[in-house]
């Protein structure tokens, strides 16, 4: 196998990974999932009991339905679609960015303003920073659409 097989090989595998998406039916089932698991999640807070491992597979099952909502493709999808998601993906990382290196700074300093004892720079989980991507990433992609 000479180079430039290899790379037309690799340039054909990533090509097929970054152009991936659902279909556009596949929408509603994750905007589905996602009210499902959000009434269940907040119904949670009624039930006394311990509830952790519900709680944590209904977060996932959010997690997994907005997911399911980035991926899936549009009515039409065209190149102005493609660039507005390009768009809304590069705000949506530098927005997470800041998020993820500010949060902590300013949970500090509320907490010693508020006087509350807390550990020094309390660290962000996995929950939090991958749903404020999710969610900063539609706001943007469904702000840019109606806009252009």
């Amino acid at each position: 196998m000479n180079m430039k097989s290899a790379q037309k090989c690799e340039k054909t595998h990533m090509d097929k990974w970054l152009n991936f998406k659902l279909p556009n039916y596949a929408k509603k089932i994750g905007w589905g999932l996602f009210i499902v698991s959000l009434v269940s999640l907040l119904s949670t807070k009624l039930i006394d009991g311990d509830l952790t491992v519900a709680k944590v597979f209904l977060k996932k099952a959010m997690l997994l339905s907005l997911f399911i909502v980035v991926l899936s493709r549009e009515k039409v999808e065209d190149e102005r679609v493609q660039h507005i998601r390009a768009k809304a993906f590069g705000v949506t990382f530098l927005f997470s960015a800041v998020y993820i290196l500010v949060q902590p700074i300013v949970n500090f300093v509320v907490g010693f303003i508020l006087g509350e004892e807390q550990e020094l720079f309390e660290d962000l989980g996995d929950f939090v920073i991958l749903w404020f991507m999710l969610v900063v990433y539609l706001m943007f992609f469904y702000i840019a659409k109606r806009n252009n």
